[in-house]
């Protein structure tokens, strides 16, 4: 956008919040989630998350991505209307890339998107991996991580809890929580 929105997980009131950054008002509102912990998709405060935690814009900013660490899921939050959609996982904590209901993460916490919007990046952080989520189809693969807690470069993460792309998208950081470690992928 403009640069005077700012979007918030707010993590333990299970909510997305939208804060205008206006020194005069501070408005704070929310755009998605009923405050309550659950797991539901609808519009405004008919959805709702379970420890709502990274987020990240599409880059024409009519899209949130947001990780749902404990439902395991990735979901997209329209921000014209508020309204929730389930894009990726099945709610159940688990390791499997596919597509539709077959996908599952634990523990999805940091989210990156390309520069082109049509791929999200998952610091799967419970599965030390870190996955791709195909926007269009929601289509799931891995793409770092073995899946084993480690610190081996190139093959193991400790809990990767946030991810950034460079501007080109030609590098994927991560943040290797218990690693104590900022890592290229």
């Amino acid at each position: 956008g403009d640069g005077s929105v700012l979007f918030v997980a707010d993590m333990f009131n299970h909510k997305i919040r939208l804060a205008r950054v206006e020194v005069a008002t501070g408005a704070v509102t929310t755009l998605a989630g009923s405050g309550e912990e659950g797991d539901a998709d609808g519009v405004g405060d008919a959805a709702e998350f379970d420890g709502p935690f990274g987020v990240a814009l599409s880059s024409d900013a009519s899209a949130l991505f947001v990780a749902d660490l404990d439902n395991h899921k990735i979901r997209r939050v329209e921000v014209a209307t508020g309204a929730v959609t389930t894009i990726a996982g099945s709610g159940e904590g688990g390791d499997a890339d596919g597509e539709g209901e077959a996908e599952e993460f634990c523990g999805p916490r940091g989210l990156a998107i390309s520069p082109d919007g049509g791929a999200l990046f998952v610091a799967d952080s419970e599965n030390h991996k870190i996955r791709r989520v195909e926007v269009a189809t929601g289509a799931v693969t891995t793409v770092a991580g073995s899946g084993t807690r480690g610190s081996v470069d190139g093959v193991e993460f400790d809990g990767p809890s946030g991810a950034a792309l460079s501007s080109n998208g030609s590098a994927l950081f991560v943040a290797d929580f218990v690693n104590h470690k900022i890592r290229r992928v």
